[in-house]
């Protein structure tokens, strides 16, 4: 890229930028960042014969020496065009890192990539299987289980009710309550038609383990 371009897409003039360049002339290496037309060839590139005679350097700078100059120059532009090549270096980067290893040449490289490839296989099976699992536990039970559920629920209750021989019809509703309060405390939910595949575990365990609370006990005693 000619001097006079980069002085357009900066709005400065060419020859604010080639004493910029001059000022900082060792940071530029020649045949890799920068070169100098005038040294080099008698050909005009464009410029008018005046412009070629009165320049004392005419400099073509490569995307290397433009990236260099816009870390010296301190107009807005060049920071954001900086931004951008950063932007791509890294994104560049990351293709690179990420790209397949049937891809890549070098056999120690290529090596660690396949074993970052088993690494992202296993992480991404895993985040599979939790989905799955997740989308399973919050699936509500179905009206079969809902119906195993109950009575279950109910031959809970009659067991208790014969050990105990309770007959009396207030005493057997607040003992009813009891029992379905506490497999809707096991679930966390309001109600047991929103009782989900991952609550059967803790529902289980409160049905075996159900017994009256004192509250409930306490309420018997007026029947």
């Amino acid at each position: 890229m000619l001097v006079r371009d980069i002085a357009v897409i900066h709005n400065l003039e060419t020859r604010t930028v080639n004493q910029t360049i001059n000022r900082n002339i060792k940071r530029f290496k020649t045949g890799i960042d920068i070169l100098d037309l005038k040294q080099i060839t008698h050909s005009e590139y464009g410029f008018t014969k005046a412009q070629w005679g009165n320049a004392n350097n005419i400099y073509l700078l490569s995307e290397r020496g433009y990236a260099k100059l816009l870390k010296i120059l301190e107009d807005d532009k060049a920071w954001e065009i900086y931004d951008e090549l950063v932007d791509n270096y890294f994104n560049m980067r990351y293709v690179i890192q990420k790209q397949d290893s049937y891809m890549i040449t070098d056999p120690v490289q290529r090596a660690k990539r396949r074993i970052e490839e088993q690494e992202e296989h296993q992480v991404k099976l895993a985040m599979a299987k939790q989905e799955t699992k997740d989308v399973q536990d919050n699936t509500p039970i179905s009206s079969k289980d809902y119906q195993v559920l109950s009575r279950k629920i109910g031959q809970k209750l009659d067991r208790y009710l014969s050990q105990h021989q309770i007959y009396n019809k207030n005493q057997v509703a607040l003992l009813r309550w009891d029992l379905n309060n506490a497999i809707l405390k096991a679930a966390g939910v309001p109600a047991r038609t929103l009782i989900k595949q991952k609550h059967f575990t803790a529902v289980a365990e409160a049905l075996v383990n159900w017994e009256p609370s004192e509250s409930t006990l306490e309420k018997m005693k007026a029947y």
